[in-house]
């Protein structure tokens, strides 16, 4: 299976999460919101915002936060 930026789905794919780039301070927070390796995601809305599902909690992602995941 392909390994791409979460920004590069469409709307309605489901993904799960292989790994997250960046400082740490921002993995640290993703992981508290429940984003991280292995999770099961679903775009709802790419672009800007990028909106994407987790169970029942939607995440939005501004600018480059996206492209890291």
């Amino acid at each position: 299976m392909p390994v791409i930026p979460l920004h590069l789905l469409s709307a309605g794919e489901h993904a799960r999460v292989v790994d997250i780039d960046g400082d740490q301070s921002l993995i640290t927070r993703l992981h508290e919101m429940g984003l991280r390796e292995q999770t099961e995601v679903t775009m709802i809305q790419s672009g800007r915002p990028c909106i994407i599902a987790i169970g029942n909690h939607r995440l939005s992602f501004r600018g480059e936060e996206a492209a890291v995941i």
